[in-house]
């Protein structure tokens, strides 16, 4: 489980989509733009909802541990779904950088070394 931290908000969510909803946050603020998305958290009882957040460039997430759950959400549709809106942004680098599940050594120097930007 992983919370996605959104200014004074956590949000706990399974590890594949706080990766990818990281991932895209990265890849829209990198691109200058925004979107909203959706993601599966619980309420205060346990119950499953729902929680919209706006990502873009002024958008100041992080990820962090949280608490092992059973009842981890999980939704590969959803995933798979951001990992396509960052890759149509242009944020590819991102997808495998954001993962903390990823060893290989590409996403491991975008998480510590990002790339600095050449504009022409």
């Amino acid at each position: 489980m992983k919370y996605i931290v959104y200014g004074d908000n956590r949000i706990m969510t399974g590890d594949a989509i706080a990766a990818a909803a990281l991932a895209y946050a990265a890849a829209l603020g990198e691109n200058g733009t925004t979107d909203i998305v959706e993601i599966p958290t619980a309420d205060e009882d346990g119950t499953g909802v729902k929680a919209e957040i706006l990502l873009g460039p002024a958008s100041q997430i992080m990820v962090e541990t949280a608490p092992d759950d059973e009842l981890e959400p999980e939704d590969d549709d959803l995933v798979n779904e951001l990992r396509r809106r960052t890759a149509e942004v242009g944020g590819g680098r991102f997808i495998d950088a954001a993962s903390s599940h990823s060893d290989e050594p590409a996403a491991k120097s975008l998480r510590t070394d990002p790339p600095t930007a050449s504009r022409n």
